[in-house]
């Protein structure tokens, strides 16, 4: 399942691949490829 997050620090929008519903959470904690470390990313949905 593909959902669109954003990276609350630079901002940058990406793809996660993941198995598994995010749908009833608001943010979640992975790396960022921009930032170099874990940062929080914002949850904008479901990408089509």
């Amino acid at each position: 399942m593909p959902w669109k997050i954003r990276c609350a620090n630079c901002n940058t929008e990406k793809v996660l691949n993941i198995s598994f519903d995010i749908s009833s959470q608001k943010t979640i904690y992975i790396y960022c490829n921009v930032c170099k470390r874990n940062t929080f990313n914002e949850i904008l949905g479901y990408y089509e």
